[in-house]
């Protein structure tokens, strides 16, 4: 079945996207630009983020960013509002992937205590900061949607990556806190934890990793990151007003249990 076209429920909107090189993070570009909003695309990766800016046009702009940096967040969020006059939506994208993927995340006797540390700062602390200052100029507005892109891993566990799950569950706890506090004055926050998705490297990855990664699953197909767009999407517009706080599994049902493939009649 062929995807529907996105509504145009953002416009005249600005929208920032931490990490917005990546799978997740362009998909999410591209969908809040589809959607009417004017998205500026933050990457450590300058110059890939201004050719997907380029790519996905309506007004769209990058920046140079660097999650590990105070500053850095600082300048992405007043390039925001002084480029646009304004700021609606802060997708916070943006992930230390590359110490799980290198080994350097596993079991609490095998990570060192620099990975932990490298992990919170990436996916906790630029998200916080980034936050801060965002919220200064959505409180002004009365209004403004923050969306925290976490991870399954927030809200189990397994015998590796214990850094960078821990981290993800702080973000869930952020999230909240910042619903909490800000939510009466116009401000939504929410969390997407996104299950397994087919981005480019995980579709590098061989066959039959692909099949065991589906077992997991209760829907035929790993999802993509055009799945996660549509939540970052709808959460982004005023359809989601009545929404804050809350942390949404878009996971293939993976989190409900592992589907079993045969029918069994079970007895007692």
């Amino acid at each position: 079945m062929a995807d529907s076209p996105p509504m145009r429920r953002l416009e005249g909107r600005v929208a920032i996207v931490t990490g917005g090189a990546g799978g997740l993070g362009r998909a999410a570009a591209e969908r809040l630009a589809q959607e009417g909003a004017k998205v500026l695309v933050a990457d450590i990766n300058g110059s890939a983020a201004a050719t997907i800016a380029a790519e996905i046009g309506n007004d769209a702009s990058a920046i140079d960013f660097d999650a590990y940096e105070p500053e850095s967040i600082k300048q992405m969020i007043d390039t925001a509002v002084q480029r646009y006059g304004r700021l609606d939506i802060l997708d916070n994208n943006v992930a230390a992937t590359g110490l799980s993927s290198d080994g350097a995340d596993t079991t609490v006797l095998d990570t060192s205590i620099e990975t932990w540390d490298k992990s919170f700062a990436v996916n906790v602390r630029s998200f916080f900061i980034a936050i801060k200052y965002a919220l200064p100029t959505m409180l002004a507005q009365g209004a403004g949607s923050i969306i925290n892109i976490a991870s399954g891993a927030a809200l189990t566990s397994s015998g590796w990556f214990v850094a960078y799950g821990p981290s993800k569950a702080a973000v869930v706890s952020l999230s909240r806190y910042v619903a909490t506090q800000y939510g009466k004055q116009g401000v939504r926050c929410n969390t997407i934890c996104p299950g397994i998705i087919a981005t480019e490297m995980l579709k590098t990855q061989a066959q039959t990793t692909l099949k065991q990664a589906l077992q997991h699953l209760s829907v035929p197909a790993i999802g993509e990151p055009k799945h996660i767009a549509a939540m970052v999407a709808y959460l982004a517009s005023d359809e989601a007003a009545y929404t804050n706080g809350a942390t949404f599994s878009i996971d293939g049902g993976g989190s409900a249990g592992t589907a079993r493939q045969e029918n069994r009649r079970f007895k007692d």
